[in-house]
């Protein structure tokens, strides 16, 4: 028998332990950042060749740098002060805080109606210094001349501009729509405050120990999984919540202590809440089998979100129910004596389970050939990835310059293809990746050159790949080169461990189907010349990405199924 001053306390304690978790737990929200990474090749496994690529190019890069590209465009053709104004703000740009080495000169299109210049940014608060170099491009560029900063830190620094506070509008809209549902199911004004309070407070609780774990490098946390963390926690403590509430709503009508309605309640409800966490913690789990680091990531901190979710509907939940009681359904508040549920012989719920008693194994053969009818969807389900582009819906400079860079110069530029080779062999790596219908130029690491590259191999007269050249540039970088010329190599490049780093620019957008092909021909090009080569680059981590889903999709999701059917089995 427990004394009644204990009845009192215990509840007590596990309020406050609570608040306290969630008075420090709450600012870590805002700190989430200082342990995230949102680096897309981090989402890879190291075995990925574009993950190995991007490991060696530290040797070759004194800097971390993401590439922006500057565009101008004016319709009708550049005019000669746009020429003059190109020359200019393309060494007030190299000069620009956060902006590495410098930028290449201004290159104007074969069609004489735009101009770019590539800036390598500091990947250190690359967003902001996009977001200056914007503002000052507005003040500066002259009236018809359009501009745009797009390429990969473009379009990081919109996407990073989309996505800004989006977490907290997810988690403001689930609150929003669970306390609808809940008003509507429970028809009570208090018990829905209750109930997506122990949300909350399960949530604040899987963020302080997410953080702490990511801190200390035992997990890895990036936006998707904290999205993902947020939606889950919500959800899911919710869910266990019902299973509780109704249990307890129950006992009132049954005993009029509210201590042994909680007793009672916690008894009939223990099974099916740990049941139901267990076997989705189990399945999360199984994504530390994936070879996708995103993936991977997912597992541990979104089970760690159910764990707290269970633990606050078996703590705080029941304590708070104790402490409100019978107000907690107010206005319909459980009489003792009162029925659970009015008895009702008709409806359609009740014709439902009629039909299931008296023809069983017709119900359940037809339900099983219904259920095999659904399930030849999965033949359609496609992990092909979304290109960039594709992923803001509203205003996007980044994007809107990208179709400028279309238009005019290679769809690839600023964001190349990177491979990886020995040193002996760079003229035929260079020849291999040139022959390439879509590859249109080649270039290769140098530290003799401002922007990091020289032009190299057959398409060295291109303007992009040729004008950072050194001070021995063509006179005239737009000249059409002889195909069958050997390599031309302008500077020296630079050598690391017998290695040396070549830049393809594509001819297709880095983000379309068309580039990913590309990639897919150049490994098989490059590794013709040395099997040892390998190409990495923006585009082939998104090729590393598809091909690492779509194995993981086939791993991950019938390992899943087949746990939870033994766990089924065993409850």
């Amino acid at each position: 028998m427990v004394p009644r001053w204990l009845r009192a306390v215990i509840p007590i304690v596990l309020i406050a332990v609570w608040f306290v978790v969630a008075g420090v737990g709450g600012p870590y929200f805002g700190r989430v950042e200082e342990v995230s990474s949102n680096d897309q090749s981090s989402f890879l496994p190291a075995s990925a060749e574009s993950t190995q690529v991007q490991d060696r190019l530290e040797g070759f890069r004194d800097d971390d740098v993401i590439p922006a590209i500057v565009v101008f465009d004016r319709e009708g053709g550049l005019t000669d002060d746009d020429l003059d104004f190109g020359t200019d703000i393309a060494e007030s740009i190299g000069d620009f805080d956060g902006v590495a080495d410098g930028a290449s000169p201004a290159i104007p299109s074969d069609d004489g109606e735009a101009l770019e210049v590539i800036a390598p940014l500091t990947t250190e608060g690359a967003g902001d210094t996009v977001a200056a170099l914007r503002d000052y491009l507005e003040e500066q560029t002259p009236d018809g001349l359009v501009f745009a900063v797009t390429g990969p830190a473009g379009f990081t620094a919109d996407l990073t501009a989309a996505f800004a506070g989006i977490d907290g509008i997810l988690l403001l809209t689930a609150l929003a729509a669970v306390l609808l549902i809940l008003l509507v199911v429970y028809r009570s004004p208090l018990l829905p405050l209750l109930v997506l309070g122990t949300s909350v407070f399960a949530l604040t609780g899987s963020i302080l120990l997410v953080w702490w774990l990511a801190k200390a490098g035992l997990v890895a946390l990036n936006g998707q999984v904290q999205g993902i963390l947020f939606i889950l926690v919500i959800g899911a403590a919710t869910d266990y919540s019902l299973l509780y509430v109704s249990r307890y709503r129950e006992a009132l009508r049954d005993v009029a202590s509210r201590w042994e309605a909680t007793t009672v309640a916690l008894r009939g409800s223990l099974e099916p809440i740990l049941a139901s966490g267990g076997t989705v913690i189990v399945g999360l789990l199984c994504l530390l089998l994936s070879d996708l680091n995103s993936n991977k990531a997912l597992g541990p901190v979104s089970a760690i979100g159910v764990a707290m979710s269970v633990l606050a509907t078996l703590t705080l939940l029941p304590s708070l129910l104790y402490v409100f009681g019978r107000a907690s359904f107010w206005p319909l508040r459980p009489t003792v004596g009162s029925t659970h549920t009015e008895a009702k012989t008709t409806g359609l719920w009740d014709s439902v389970s009629r039909l299931v008693s008296r023809h069983s194994r017709v119900v359940w053969i037809a339900s099983t050939v219904l259920l095999l009818a659904g399930c030849l969807g999965v033949t359609q389900l496609r992990a092909d990835g979304v290109p960039q582009s594709d992923l803001i819906l509203g205003e996007s400079q980044a994007r809107d310059g990208q179709v400028t860079l279309g238009e005019h110069f290679p769809g690839g530029s600023g964001s190349p293809a990177v491979i990886i080779g020995p040193a002996s062999e760079i003229d035929e790596l260079a020849d291999a990746a040139a022959a390439l219908d879509g590859v249109d130029s080649v270039e290769a690491l140098s530290a003799d050159s401002p922007s990091g590259t020289v032009g190299v191999g057959s398409a060295a007269a291109d303007p992009i790949a040729a004008a950072p050249a050194g001070p021995e540039a063509p006179a005239d970088p737009t000249a059409p080169a002889d195909p069958s010329a050997p390599p031309v190599l302008a500077g020296e490049p630079t050598v690391v461990d017998g290695e040396v780093a070549l830049q393809a620019t594509l001819t297709d957008a880095a983000d379309s189907a068309e580039a990913e092909a590309t990639i897919l021909e150049l490994r098989e090009a490059v590794s013709d010349v040395d099997p040892g080569a390998l190409v990495g680059g923006v585009t082939a981590i998104a090729v590393d990405t598809d091909v690492t889903s779509i194995q993981d999709r086939n791993r991950i999701i019938p390992l899943v199924l087949g746990v939870i059917l033994i766990i089924l089995m065993l409850l």
